[in-house]
């Protein structure tokens, strides 16, 4: 059941946004129809962001973010911002896991797609933590009748627990219970701080330091950053916890995924590994679905095209933008991640027309054998 509202703390929203809720779990909403037949962009923001860096702030240059170049390329675009400390959410769900927020942004997705425009192919865009949702959501889409072609990874890290290096005493929390990723008590945090370099780092001020503490920073649900062990007495964030959550081995669930990488060192766990790990988790898939069409061996033609695409997905779904962890932040980043994005939605249902045509050409063989 899907709840609609602008009512509580209309200030504390834009006018762009509202309040929607699934299954218990609201989120703050954006929502921009695109041009007829054209996929709709689905943005999912990371850690201690709220999705306006997506779309911008008041007094912001549009150009400077992805929805004014997402629109020059007719796309739709729906962004959700996770429930978090925020002043416009009511209830506080600091324990909200990855499968119970994927479970309602799908639902959201479907609800505003129904009431707001028209029917279309989605395609989630997921920054940093995000990525951790891309199983869960993926699985949720489909089972709501949701077409999804594929989903793209900006900077993100995927449903793979041990990729984000842990601290021993754990992270910091707020009295709520929060993972505290906005500001402390003292302005800024060091994380905060170094993310607003990253931002301007063209020496162009895009986001000053007010609005960005103002418009974008807050807390986190703990159990989104996708790794165990995180709280002390926290139930159920054991690693064995953290990889059911997260689905992380659950292979033929998953969606075929495009990254868009950074090029900078201060981003250089993505930079250099982001082409390799959604690679890797393609490759599974890509073998789960062969493996689903048949269950001997494959027509020699056939195979031989199968074993070309599996070598082929690495580059084909692999982007770069230069920039840091916010490189689609800025009018050049924005602009050419857009044009990505615009780019890999088309490779990604190539890609599943490709697979359909492959697979039924291999299973007809088969059968008549």
């Amino acid at each position: 059941m899907v709840a609609n509202s602008t009512s509580h703390e209309p200030e504390a929203l834009l006018p762009s946004e509202f309040l929607i809720e699934a299954s218990g779990v609201p989120a703050i909403a954006y929502f921009r129809a695109g041009s007829p037949g054209s996929p709709v962009i689905i943005g999912l923001p990371g850690g201690g962001h709220m999705a306006r860096i997506f779309y911008g702030h008041p007094g912001s240059r549009g150009e400077d973010f992805l929805d004014h170049w997402l629109k020059e390329h007719g796309m739709g675009f729906i962004a959700l911002s996770y429930p978090s400390d925020h002043r416009a959410f009511r209830r506080r769900l600091p324990d909200l896991t990855v499968t119970d927020w994927a479970n309602a942004a799908a639902a959201i997705t479907l609800e505003i797609i129904r009431t707001r425009g028209s029917r279309a192919p989605i395609v989630p865009i997921a920054w940093s933590m995000a990525g951790r949702a891309c199983r869960a959501f993926h699985v949720a889409a489909r089972r709501l009748g949701l077409e999804m072609p594929g989903f793209i990874a900006l900077a993100a890290t995927p449903p793979m627990p041990g990729m984000v290096p842990a601290e021993p005493e754990g992270v910091p929390l707020t009295a709520e219970g929060f993972w505290r990723t906005g500001n402390d008590d003292a302005g800024f945090s060091a994380r905060s701080a170094s993310f607003l370099r990253d931002i301007n780092w063209r020496g162009k001020e895009i986001i000053g330091a007010a609005a960005y503490a103002s418009y974008y920073l807050v807390n986190t649900p703990i159990r989104l950053r996708g790794e165990p062990n995180q709280r002390t007495g926290l139930e159920r964030n054991s690693l064995l916890d953290t990889i059911v959550d997260l689905g992380t081995f659950a292979y033929p669930e998953y969606p075929f995924t495009a990254a868009i990488a950074p090029t900078r060192t201060t981003d250089a766990r993505h930079a250099l590994t982001d082409q390799a790990t959604w690679g890797f988790l393609n490759s599974q898939k890509l073998f789960c679905e062969y493996s689903a069409a048949s269950s001997t061996s494959a027509l020699d033609g056939v195979w031989s095209e199968l074993r070309d695409l599996a070598l082929q997905l690495q580059t084909r779904l692999c982007r770069y933008v230069e920039g840091g962890h916010f490189f689609f932040i800025g009018r050049e980043g924005a602009k050419q991640s857009a044009l990505h994005i615009a780019d890999l939605c088309k490779q990604l249902q190539r890609l599943q027309v490709t697979l359909v045509q492959l697979l039924s050409a291999e299973s007809a063989g088969l059968q008549a054998e």
